[in-house]
This record gives C-alpha cells, sequence and structure tokens, in this order.
C-alpha cells in the first residue's frame, strides 16, 4: 500500500535549509518508492514570496530544493480529508487551518502520516486527541526531530554538518548538534530523544514511533 505524507511549512523549509528535503522519502524505506507527497496549497507563495523567493529559506539553493519538492508534491485539497476532523480542529487554539488541513487528511485513512514541525499545532492537538480526534491519527504524527533522528540514523556525520553549517535555521536542533563544537554521537541521541519525549508524554500514541517509520 502506497503512503501518503501531508507534509507541513515548516518541515519543508527546514530541512531545505539544511539540504536535506530531497532525501525526505528515504527515512521510508518500506514502501520502495510507493511513497506519496502532499503539501499545502499556501506552500509556494509562503515558502517562496514573489516579492522575493528567499525571504525565508535565505539561499537560492534552499529556495531550488524548495521548488523541485512543490513540483513533486500534489496540493492538499478539503475534498481530500475526514471534514469532521477538519471542523473540530479549525476550532481548537494552536492549532491554524493549515495544520488543520494536514491533520484531517491523516485521519481520513490508514496510510497517511504527517510531518511537522508545528510546535503550538502539537499541543492544540494534545488538547482534542483523547476523546475525538487521537483513534484516527495513531502512529500516524511525525515530528521535526523524529525525522532529523531519522536522518542521522541514514548518515550521522552529514546531518551533524548540515544542521551545525545553518545554525539560524532551528536553534534546538542546533544545541542538539552542538554549537562550539560538535556534540557526541550519545549526546546527539539524547537530545533528540528528549524534545520528542516531552511531546510523547502529551500526546501518546499518535506519535508514530520511528525511526525507523512505518
Amino acid at each position: 500500500m502506497a503512503l501518503n505524507l501531508f507534509v507541513d511549512n515548516d518541515v519543508i523549509l527546514k530541512l531545505a535549509q539544511y539540504g536535506i528535503l530531497e532525501h525526505l522519502t528515504k527515512l521510508f524505506p518500506n514502501h520502495h518508492g510507493e511513497t506519496h507527497l502532499f503539501a499545502l496549497d499556501s506552500a509556494r507563495y509562503k515558502l517562496l514570496p514573489k516579492r522575493n523567493r528567499t525571504e525565508l529559506c535565505k539561499t537560492e539553493a534552499a529556495a531550488l530544493c524548495i521548488e523541485a519538492f512543490l513540483e513533486q508534491a500534489t496540493s492538499l485539497a478539503p475534498a481530500n480529508v475526514d471534514i469532521d476532523v477538519l471542523e473540530r480542529l479549525y476550532a481548537t487554539p494552536g492549532i491554524d487551518a493549515g495544520e488543520a488541513l494536514l491533520f484531517s487528511a491523516a485521519a481520513k485513512g490508514t496510510e497517511g502520516r504527517v510531518l511537522t514541525g508545528d510546535k503550538r499545532a502539537l499541543a492544540g492537538l494534545s488538547d482534542q486527541h483523547l476523546e475525538h480526534v487521537g483513534p484516527q491519527l495513531i502512529k500516524k504524527v511525525i515530528t521535526l526531530e523524529a525525522l532529523v533522528q531519522g536522518f542521522v540514523a541514514l548518515d550521522a556525520d552529514a546531518t551533524q554538518h548540515a544542521v551545525r553549517s545553518n545554525p539560524a535555521v532551528d536553534k534546538a536542533l542546533d544545541m542538539v548538534f552542538g554549537i562550539s563544537s560538535a556534540a557526541s554521537a550519545e549526546s546527539v541521541k539524547a537530545g533528540l530523544g528528549s524534545y520528542i519525549g516531552h511531546v510523547r508524554e502529551s500526546l501518546g500514541a499518535i506519535l508514530n514511533s520511528g525511526p525507523p517509520f512505518d
């Protein structure tokens, strides 16, 4: 069965800035190319604004990565989502319309995964998941930090270099991988695990247990 990855703007932006966005599907090896990418309609104009395409991503290399990703991805439309979940999430503080659309798309079938770096949305989801949304999102949410764990498993040295070479992208990840000097493998593992563990305390089984991701 094909896997559908519903990717939020924050994940697209940060992985592009790190230069690893093009390798995203390698984190899901069990699907052997049967992995479909979805992005929000807003992704192109928000991440690559016409007035200055590098305003957010800062470099032309990152802009090209985003552009290539969006050319592969399908734009997510409300027709592809669970409307009941969408309406409930629209009313949830902390979850904006885009994140609500992504979560609702994953809720519609068994093959969806949401890749998100939006901490406010995750906090908002934790207020809803037990009674209403949770059963439809079990193991379907993957955080930015978990994705980075996956990249570390693929190539630890390259991932550490990517993060430490771009310290302005994500301050928390910069601290995990080392600011003045490179952190040890054990320290990186513990740091990423700490961030994910904190989110898991509130979201529980909603979080995918990977890497490896299923």
